[in-house]
């Protein structure tokens, strides 16, 4: 019997209190629950407009951006002159070297100067150009410069073979790209006394193997974060003489993969190296100031002029020079804050850094002060394309 009423009461109080719910919505003026209505439609609406809205400036945007000019994603250029990426060289022989050429945009009439740059490993013509910016100055100082490429072919990492120094390797590579430097001299009536080499790590190692063996041809050379010369005879030692430099006698070293004329005509040289360099040991660098300290003042008893530039900056760098009278004919750039990569370059293309100072400048600046006066005739019979 309880039991019972108690259900009774549940359900009693379940119904009143439906009915009262009820009377509630019932009791609500019309204007408040069509306003509810309305509010309830206005925001659906609006969500649709908002939709609606957003398509439509999508739409206005896409044309008014249509017959405007694309956003351009090509690469800036190289410099305001001339610039031939696809040049082909062939020796007397049938060896061929791929080369680019720059012309500066306001040449000399004649015997306009010329500097070569060779490229590291992984590197290309192309990318060393665009790195190390030196055809920005070859348009302030009116020269030529060209871009020997390694053919993946002979050194599938495009590394030039500077640790074969041998007749069939290094040597004969080297030779190639003097041949190369006389045709061009030849065919653009370029300054013969003016003729100079660059390069960086394994192009650094190239361009004392080509500035040695021919003398009578280079004014100068440039070597950044280059191995010590004539250490190495093949791929193992390299990396030896990268890593720690040589425990040999220096200049016998030199002596060795040299033209004998070079010890008559000396060769002017400027070595650049960064100090936190984990590729080539900075020793590298203070090996060949002896080196071609040697060769070029055979005197010990010279002493070397040093000076610290940019002290405090991310441009800091050591400098050393050996004097011949007035001019500098060995100089030494130690750069504090810089690793395995080109001094002051463009830090978007791979081993070139923006700290340190402008390589390319100081090389350019460099070079203004040097001449082979003695230069020999550029050969002919070499075919340039």
């Amino acid at each position: 019997m309880a039991r019972s009423f108690s259900s009774l009461f549940f359900k009693a109080a379940k119904k009143i209190s439906k009915l009262q719910r009820a009377a509630l919505r019932m009791a609500a003026p019309k204007a408040a629950r069509k306003r509810t209505v309305s509010a309830r439609k206005a925001a659906v609406a609006a969500g649709h407009a908002a939709k609606a809205a957003k398509a439509a400036n999508a739409a206005i945007a896409a044309k008014a951006t249509s017959g405007a000019a694309p956003r351009s994603t090509a690469a800036p250029p190289l410099g305001n002159g001339r610039w031939e990426a696809s040049r082909q060289f062939s020796d007397g022989a049938g060896r061929r070297l791929a080369f680019a050429r720059y012309t500066p945009a306001a040449p000399p009439a004649t015997g306009m100067p010329v500097v070569v740059m060779l490229h590291g490993c992984r590197q290309t013509s192309v990318a060393f150009a665009r790195g190390t910016r030196m055809n920005q100055w070859a348009d302030a100082g009116g020269f030529m410069v060209l871009y020997p490429q390694q053919s993946m072919a002979r050194q599938v990492q495009r590394c030039w073979r500077w640790f074969q120094p041998d007749a069939h390797h290094g040597g004969a590579e080297a030779d190639l790209i003097a041949a190369m430097i006389q045709a061009e001299v030849a065919r653009h009536g370029l300054d013969p006394e003016r003729v100079y080499i660059a390069g960086l790590s394994a192009g650094a190692g190239m361009a004392a193997l080509v500035a040695l063996r021919h003398p009578g041809l280079i004014a100068a050379l440039a070597m950044h974060s280059g191995p010590v010369v004539g250490d190495a005879h093949n791929a193992a030692s390299g990396i030896g003489t990268m890593r720690r430099g040589s425990i040999k006698p220096l200049f016998p070293l030199l002596e060795s993969v040299a033209d004998p004329a070079v010890l008559r005509l000396g060769m002017p040289a400027l070595i650049l190296q960064g100090q936190l360099d984990p590729a080539v040991a900075p020793r590298n660098a203070r090996q060949l100031f002896e080196q071609f300290r040697a060769l070029n003042l055979p005197h010990p008893e010279d002493v070397p002029v040093e000076r610290v530039l940019g002290l405090g900056t991310e441009k800091a760098y050591r400098r050393v020079d050996m004097l011949r009278g007035r001019k500098t004919v060995v100089r030494l750039c130690e750069i504090t804050r810089l690793e395995h990569a080109w001094s002051g370059g463009d830090p978007a293309v791979r081993y070139h850094a923006r700290s340190g100072p402008d390589a390319s400048a100081l090389i350019w600046r460099f070079f203004q002060g040097q001449r082979r006066v003695a230069a020999v005739p550029a050969e002919l019979g070499q075919a340039a394309t």
